[in-house]
């Protein structure tokens, strides 16, 4: 099985993924993330048990909160605000605003090691096409539950984006499916 980082990378560089994520990020409070996790751990062990979500999604709350969002924030801040104003030096606040970036980034791939070091893959991983797309949708069912989010509309749409990118062996006729059901 593919490092979970390496799913993640390989997969949000696919064209529309990344507008898809940003936009359940910035509209719905979704953490990309725990969403990229859902469907990584669906291929890698199946359905997630209560346990790992909740010790998952935890972790990911207080991270996200404590770490990735300030980053963010005040990468976004600095880009419209921060390093436009009089008397700020523009090159040199662009230049720590990358700085942060490449920060925020590493933030996010160690919270996606400790993603990953909660999950021991024991077992052969399902292995039909069927059983992949099943288990992933279960799994990002319970994380949009866990947020109060309706799976409807443009939400499944963007779901639908992300796991056929994810899974680009997977007949994407398959993926519309099973999140259409």
């Amino acid at each position: 099985m593919q490092k979970f980082w390496d799913f993640s990378v390989r997969t949000y560089r696919v064209t529309g993924v990344a507008d898809a994520c940003l936009s359940l990020q910035n509209d719905h409070d979704v953490d990309v993330n725990m969403l990229l996790f859902c469907a990584w751990v669906g291929a890698a062990i199946g359905e997630f048990d209560g346990e790992l979500f909740n010790q998952a999604n935890e972790f990911s709350n207080q991270w996200a909160e404590n770490v990735v969002i300030p980053l963010r924030e005040a990468r976004t801040w600095m880009k419209h605000q921060g390093c436009h104003t009089e008397p700020m030096p523009s090159e040199e606040c662009m230049a720590l605003r990358e700085e942060i970036k490449s920060i925020e980034l590493g933030s996010e791939k160690l919270q996606q090691q400790v993603l990953e070091s909660l999950v021991t893959v024991d077992d052969e991983p399902p292995v039909s096409p069927e059983s992949v797309i099943g288990n992933v949708r279960a799994n990002l069912m319970l994380y949009l539950v866990s947020l109060d989010i309706e799976p409807v509309g443009d939400i499944v749409e963007k779901l639908i984006t992300i796991v056929a990118a994810a899974f680009p062996d997977i007949d994407s006729k398959l993926v519309a499916a099973a999140f259409d059901a």
